[in-house]
């Protein structure tokens, strides 16, 4: 899958295999701690995650993690699993492009990767999140047709009380 971009290159998106871990978790690293305030997990956590942690994460079949590339460099990730209690629904997470590649429309290219696999994995439901506030990723999620299901109070891993809008799309139409 691959985008043109009309000011700078060519972006591709690829799914990450086990032997890519050491990309993965630069890129995953830089993530929480830039943007800590948009992923359910943060740096401290994950920082200490050993070459295993890593590896077993690329390893299961029940998720996939999708790298953003700019011509060789790694500029973006993002995740999809299948929820642990509902086979027939996938979670889409841990969106991030780096600042400098951002407002480019390649979020086309996450949904587009995480619904085709879904679609794989017999999925009829995709459901995603985000906090409260994060206007570039309420509108990437409604602009790819999810609707708006409900929103709950959480306790975020930067310390900070605040709403989960969470979307729902259905995967079969």
């Amino acid at each position: 899958m691959t985008v043109e971009n009309l000011t700078k290159g060519k972006y591709s998106l690829q799914r990450l295999l086990p032997c890519h871990w050491e990309e993965y978790k630069i890129i995953r690293l830089e993530a929480l701690r830039t943007n800590p305030e948009m992923f359910g997990s943060n740096y401290a956590k994950e920082s200490i995650y050993s070459v295993e942690d890593w590896t077993l994460l690329l390893e299961n079949d029940s998720r996939a993690i999708f790298a953003l590339y700019d011509d060789q460099m790694l500029v973006g990730l993002s995740g999809a699993a299948i929820k642990k209690d509902n086979p027939t629904t996938a979670i889409f997470f841990s969106s991030f492009i780096e600042p400098s590649h951002r407002g480019k429309g390649l979020s086309k290219l996450f949904y587009t990767a995480r619904m085709k696999w879904a679609r794989q994995k017999r999925c009829k439901l995709a459901t995603v999140s985000h906090r409260i506030g994060n206007a570039s990723s309420e509108a990437a999620i409604k602009g790819f047709g999810f609707k708006f299901a409900h929103a709950e109070e959480v306790n975020w891993p930067d310390g900070m009380r605040a709403e989960e809008l969470t979307y729902l799309l259905e995967l079969d139409k």
